[in-house]
């Protein structure tokens, strides 16, 4: 084409087709590229990049509910994502979510909210398993950073053996389906370790703290009862944490079922309300503790002691400052209320004071 001027008509011509030619060119090494990319993408090699979590600032469901469950409810919906995407993949193989729980700005923390937490993370594995996979640091203020290493939350997680410290000031937090859970070669009743436990820190005997055993057998046996279906998200489990403290001994004990208000016996009025969303949840707990009629739907005569019995220990100063929280429902005598966020499951927490005379 040397000796063909530019302004040639037959030079136009030729180079209209070689830049045609050179397009056509661009446009298959760009679909190739595209194919490569989405062929990746089927093997797995383009793990999604990890999200971060920042824990608030107060992490703790009975003293900063709203935005503790706001944050938790958070990480499940992501977590509900990356089922979802797996259900509908064809190759489920080195797909890798990484989920960073971060702590750095968290000056309080209860065991609650770590109970809580610890519940999704361990619904990503064993028969509801999920390529997810989660780190996260330690909090900057020292005295949270300690309380996260007694409180027994790291041993359920992949960390390194010098952050794992056994404390004869907690019972750390456990986790089981029954009253008993292995440890060790050692079969343990979790309701006569607490049992133990709490007589050692008041200085009681068995009988004086004895209620505690029918306390913990109502909530474990509720959560065969009551708490779980097909539907529920979470495994069948219960949790408990607790703490020794200078002035008193603090229990969390915890279900991760469907909920009190979703699973109590309703009335033919409360049905109406609770069918078209406009009645209060606290009311269904309230109702449940008052014992003045049966709320099991077992139908089961010796059912359905459960709230009264464990509120009854709360009225003879047994225990103090009874909490029970269960989807919106937020319960404490003196202030009930509903939530703005709910929460799958179930949480009671209480006190026993050491200068109280058990």
């Amino acid at each position: 084409m040397g000796n063909i001027h530019k302004k040639d008509a037959e030079y136009k011509v030729w180079k209209k087709r070689n830049d045609e030619k050179k397009n056509r060119n661009r446009l298959k090494r760009k679909i190739k590229h595209s194919k490569q990319l989405k062929i990746q993408s089927e093997k797995g090699n383009n793990n999604l990049p990890y999200k971060t979590f920042n824990v608030p600032k107060i992490f703790s469901i009975i003293n900063n509910p709203e935005d503790t469950i706001l944050f938790l409810n958070d990480i499940i919906n992501n977590v509900e994502k990356i089922r979802k995407i797996i259900k509908s993949r064809n190759n489920k193989n080195n797909f890798i979510r990484t989920f960073s729980i971060n702590m750095d700005n968290t000056m309080e923390i209860t065991g609650d909210a770590l109970m809580y937490l610890l519940t999704i993370i361990k619904n990503t594995r064993g028969q509801k398993l999920l390529p997810v996979n989660w780190i996260g640091n330690f909090p900057k203020d020292e005295k949270m950073k300690k309380f996260l290493q007694n409180s027994g939350y790291l041993k359920y997680m992949h960390t390194a053996k010098e952050n794992l410290i056994k404390t004869n000031e907690h019972i750390q937090i456990q986790t089981g389906q029954s009253y008993e859970y292995k440890e060790g070669n050692k079969i343990i009743d979790i309701r006569q370790k607490i049992i133990d436990f709490t007589c050692k820190k008041l200085n009681k005997n068995k009988i004086q703290v004895n209620f505690l055993m029918t306390m913990l057998t109502e909530m474990i046996t509720n959560i065969k009862d009551h708490a779980y279906d097909d539907d529920n998200i979470f495994e069948n489990s219960w949790y408990i944490f607790v703490e020794n403290l200078p002035n008193k001994i603090s229990y969390t004990f915890m279900d991760n079922g469907l909920g009190i208000p979703t699973t109590i016996k309703k009335n033919k009025i409360e049905q109406f309300f609770k069918k078209f969303d406009v009645d209060k949840e606290y009311k269904y707990i309230k109702a449940g503790v008052s014992g003045l009629e049966k709320r099991s739907k077992t139908g089961q005569i010796e059912r359905g002691n459960g709230l009264p019995s464990i509120y009854e220990q709360y009225k003879i100063n047994k225990i103090s400052k009874l909490i029970i929280i269960s989807n919106k429902a937020y319960y404490i005598e003196n202030n009930p209320k509903d939530l703005e966020n709910n929460l799958n499951g179930t949480i009671f927490y209480w006190e026993i004071k050491k200068e109280v005379n058990i």
